[in-house]
């Protein structure tokens, strides 16, 4: 049961009932009948600020009960978030937390948490950024994204078919029945039977089967590759073709993320029922889904996507003079990588030199370990790990900002993004090795993460102010990663879709220039590019 709050009232809402406090005190728990009169209906869309945890979800209930929640508000949950992005965590236990919560008053409790964000300076980037874009995400989950429902029943037909022939092909090589989804069963046959090699174990000691060893795998033998394959459109039947079709509204055959504003520690976003970040789009299978995603008719999508931006941001937290200069330049980071690392004239650098390159370049970003790049390109871990330690020797400032960052991090316990979102890093000296490698990834990909996440938040809140003007003819539907989605009316996509870049490429000052690619079209998959 979502809830929120107000100085001068404090409420809870649910789809049947809400709770509503007053600052001195009093409470009363209303029905979705009572909830509705017209006193109460002036006490959540009056002026008084509304103080609660999770306003976005407590404004999503009071659509459902055909209420408004105006501002000025305060999310307690967003505060939470913003001092420390690990503990901002949803009530398990919420009839009790609103209790608790009606038995505070509202005032008090919003002034200590303005008090510790001060503090822990992190109060502009609460009051400036996470704020005003919660209302920002509630008004893109009201509008949803159209959806082709034939198109996606057809595809659903041709996964099935494509299911049936590659179990077909496991069991063949498997040379007995197989389930590609069991752990157990596919272990046996890759290792006892195949007699392949273990990567590497499980948390509890067991044979691992998980993408990344049967990425390394599929080099010595078939099998693993034709699991990948299957696993891979099994999940997009299951999670995206059949969970798509479930989500449709009937009425306007839309369908509509829910946007998790604290659910990432980099302060990204992310987003549930369904989830819409993690549709894979290096696989041929994987974007047939996207082409599902339309416009209505007499509109089209229009895509605006930031173009290499948790490089830009390396290349700006770093000062690293040869990436620094390459953006500055315009000139394709991923050959010039390569170039460097393989000591080849950027002019012969071959398209496989160039994919290890780019896989080495956005692996640095994330902590990537040798095993991890190794499976990702098909190489020896030696080879991997030639590869990134050339990539430091090229680029010395990014190895000297990797080392000054976790020497700043284990000093003052924490690492903190652009404008200043903090992340704390306990486990930087952990005894357990694991962990205090885990963290020190952390440290390593949160500024630039973090850093990229805070772009593009800026960039949502200056286009959406825009749009509430009513002069561009669109709306905005999706963030997606460092994409946002449109929808425009077909004689303004090109117009807008200059204006959304230069929008977004001036949202932030770096070091680098902010780059963003525009493409237009019917669908989300089949795009054009709009220069």
């Amino acid at each position: 049961m979502p809830d929120a709050a107000g100085e001068g009232e404090l409420l809870t809402v649910s789809r049947v009932r809400l709770a509503l406090g007053l600052e001195d005190g009093r409470t009363a728990v209303l029905d979705e009948s009572a909830a509705r009169q017209k006193p109460v209906a002036a006490v959540l869309g009056g002026r008084a600020l509304k103080v609660g945890w999770d306003l976005k979800a407590a404004r999503a209930a009071l659509d459902v009960a055909g209420l408004e929640l105006a501002g000025p508000d305060f999310d307690c949950k967003l505060a939470a978030y913003c001092l420390d992005p690990g503990a901002a965590k949803d009530p398990k236990e919420i009839d009790a937390e609103a209790a608790a919560l009606a038995r505070v008053a509202a005032s008090s409790g919003r002034e200590a948490l303005v008090a510790k964000m001060r503090q822990a300076e992190v109060l502009e980037l609460f009051e400036k950024v996470e704020m005003p874009l919660c209302s920002v995400l509630r008004d893109m989950e009201r509008a949803g994204i159209l959806v082709d429902e034939a198109y996606l029943r057809e595809l659903s037909k041709e996964f099935d078919a494509s299911l049936a022939q590659l179990q077909k092909e496991i069991d063949a090589l498997a040379g007995s029945p197989l389930n590609p989804q069991s752990p157990k069963q596919l272990g046996a046959v890759l290792f006892d039977k195949l007699g392949l090699d273990v990567v590497h174990k499980t948390a509890k000691g067991g044979r691992s089967t998980d993408e990344e060893t049967l990425q390394v795998l599929a080099a010595s033998h078939a099998l693993p590759g034709k699991v990948l394959e299957y696993r891979e459109i099994a999940k997009l039947e299951s999670t995206y073709v059949q969970g798509l079709l479930q989500r449709l509204d009937p009425a306007t055959r839309r369908v509509h993320t829910t946007y998790d504003q604290t659910g990432t520690l980099t302060g990204r976003l992310s987003s549930l029922d369904p989830n819409l970040q993690n549709i894979p789009t290096r696989s041929e299978a994987g974007r047939r889904i996207r082409r599902a995603f339309v416009a209505p008719k007499g509109k089209l999508l229009v895509c605006a996507d930031y173009s290499q931006i948790d490089l830009r941001v390396l290349a700006h937290e770093s000062e690293d003079p040869a990436l620094t200069e390459s953006f500055i330049r315009g000139v394709d980071i991923h050959r010039r990588t390569a170039s460097e690392i393989f000591r080849v004239p950027a002019e012969k650098v071959t398209d496989d030199q160039r994919r290890a390159a780019k896989a080495v370049n956005f692996g640095i970003v994330y902590g990537q370990t040798a095993f991890g790049l190794a499976a990702q390109l098909g190489v020896s871990q030696q080879e991997a790990g030639a590869y990134i330690k050339s990539y430091l020797e090229r680029y010395p400032g990014v190895s000297a900002w990797v080392e000054r960052n976790l020497e700043d991090a284990r000093r003052k316990g924490c690492v903190r993004t652009l404008l200043g979102r903090v992340r704390w890093l306990p486990d930087l000296a952990a005894k357990n090795a694991s962990l205090r490698q885990f963290t020190e990834r952390a440290a390593r990909n949160t500024p630039i993460q973090g850093g990229s996440a805070d772009i593009i938040k800026l960039a949502m809140l200056e286009v959406a102010a825009e749009l509430a003007k009513g002069r561009r003819g669109a709306r905005m539907l999706l963030q997606v990663h460092d994409e946002l989605v449109f929808e425009v009316e077909k004689s303004e996509a090109r117009s807008f879709a200059s204006w959304v870049r230069g929008v977004m490429e001036g949202a932030v000052k770096l070091r680098v220039p902010l780059v963003v690619d525009a493409k237009a079209g019917a669908n989300w998959q089949d795009m054009e590019k709009i220069k």
